[in-house]
């Protein structure tokens, strides 16, 4: 048995001994982009079609003096490149409208804080920089390399209508530091059709549309597949716990009341923790340690595997590559995560495309305008149906998948959840996010109620430290 407080109190005193103040996690993420930014080949559009973007472009206002914006990350989804990708709308409202330059200073995963301390301090003035991977955010706030947009973007105009509720989710003391344009999916439950059929299951996705795909039918759907003697496994994926705990609407850490907070003792989280110790306890998520802690997404086209928990990123590829794992093209199939049968709505783990404007900004005001770019860029009709084409013809997608793809895009957008454990000091997210002191200790055999006691204490002691900072920044 796993001593919590022990182990939470331990880890705590060793993490603050050690003096980490990295902006993030130094875990590095599964990199996902979003579909908000759509790739546009100008040079192809006929005459229509480019009076179409002309006609995008009258919906953004006003003048830019300054014309040029730094942009620094280790992913460039804007210009176009050799390796095939063309130009994003979104840029080339940029320059319709204001004529408008994207500068790109690229970095890597590991030295984009690095490198960006190293602008500030020399005055090269990069202006923005990624926010939709969450795993800076809100941590980089304390450390003074972000400022404070509200000076240049109106929340209250009628172009950020549609995101201003997502924006305001991550206001810190009534600023806002993350630019976010767009709410996008998160992760997703994918299926085989045959295996499902051959187990006589009700397909998901069915249940979906008759309002039965809960927790309880997720886990009646596990109980009557696993055999673990018979070679049939439950549940498999690196990316359980956490969306699990989200379909309750109640992440670990959040933006409450403009300042960090913790849910470890909401009745909802509490559900859903218990929840998740019941499948470990029935034995219904596969044991990595039978695998050499490797997942086999290829045990779900093999028929050996129920579900598996992901992005769909998984497949939004060519369809040669990802039907190696799920199984033939026409069975794979996905739905929504389960709904909590306390929750009043389905609450979806969420994407995000956003973005953070640099201490040292030259030119924050191109910035907002870029941001009014993004947003609409999202709302063009003709890149929406591009980018539907591209997973018909390059990802192999049927009508159906894509159906169902828009019908969680639009649930997700109802009620998006984010957590915020991943963006905030890495002493506090080693807590947080953790198989013995933390969220994932539930899918170990942790009982919540004793885990929280011991997080919560030492976890507290994080979160009033960095509300104090940032009280200190007002």
């Amino acid at each position: 048995m796993v001593n919590y407080k022990r182990a939470a109190a331990g880890v705590l005193a060793a993490l603050m001994a050690m003096g980490l103040t990295a902006c993030g996690s130094s875990e590095e993420p599964v990199v996902t982009t979003t579909q908000a930014t759509v790739p546009i080949n100008t040079a192809e559009l006929s005459e229509e079609e480019a009076e179409q973007m002309k006609n995008v472009a009258d919906l953004l206002t006003g003048e830019l003096e300054n014309k040029t914006i730094k942009w620094m990350s280790f992913y460039d989804p804007f210009h176009a490149t050799t390796s095939g990708n063309t130009k994003s709308l979104s840029l080339e409202l940029f320059e319709e409208k204001y004529d408008g330059v994207i500068e790109y200073y690229e970095t890597t995963w590991q030295d984009r804080f690095d490198k960006l301390a190293v602008f500030i301090s020399s005055g090269e003035g990069i202006d923005f920089i990624p926010g939709g991977d969450l795993d800076s955010f809100p941590n980089c706030v304390i450390n003074g390399m972000l400022v404070p947009v509200d000076e240049y973007i109106d929340y209250d105009n009628e172009l950020w209508s549609s995101v201003k509720n997502i924006n305001d989710m991550f206001a810190l003391n009534g600023k806002h530091y993350l630019m976010a344009t767009a709410a996008t999916t998160g992760q997703v439950v994918y299926y085989n059709r045959q295996t499902i059929e051959a187990y006589g299951l009700d397909d998901p996705a069915d249940q979906l549309e008759e309002g039965t795909w809960t927790w309880d039918a997720f886990k009646q759907d596990l109980l009557e597949f696993c055999d673990v003697e018979a070679g049939n496994y439950g549940l498999d994926g690196w990316f359980n716990e956490k969306p699990l705990m989200m379909t309750s609407g109640a992440p670990a850490l959040e933006i409450r009341d403009g300042k960090l907070a913790d849910n470890f003792y909401n009745a909802d989280l509490e559900r859903a923790m218990n929840f998740q110790r019941e499948l470990f306890d029935y034995g219904l998520i596969l044991d990595k340690n039978l695998t050499g802690w490797q997942t086999h997404i290829e045990y779900i086209g093999e028929g050996k595997e129920l579900f598996y928990i992901s992005g769909l990123y998984e497949i939004s590829a060519s369809p040669d590559i990802w039907t190696l794992t799920f199984g033939d093209a026409e069975d794979v199939m996905f739905v929504p995560l389960p709904k909590d049968p306390n929750a009043d709505s389905y609450y979806l783990p969420a994407g995000l495309e956003a973005y953070m404007l640099c201490k040292g900004s030259q030119n924050p005001e191109g910035v907002a305008k870029f941001m009014e770019c993004c947003i609409a860029a999202s709302s063009d009709e003709r890149a929406q149906q591009i980018n539907r084409d591209k997973f018909i013809n390059d990802f192999g997608w049927s009508e159906e998948m894509l159906a169902m793809k828009d019908k969680i895009d639009a649930m997700t957008a109802e009620h998006p959840v984010f957590d915020l454990c991943n963006g905030v000091q890495p002493d506090l997210n080693s807590l947080v996010d953790s198989g013995q002191t933390g969220v994932r200790a539930a899918f170990q055999g942790g009982d919540w109620a004793t885990v929280r006691e011991a997080l919560s204490v030492a976890a507290d002691i994080l979160i009033d430290e960095f509300n104090s900072k940032l009280e200190a920044m007002s």
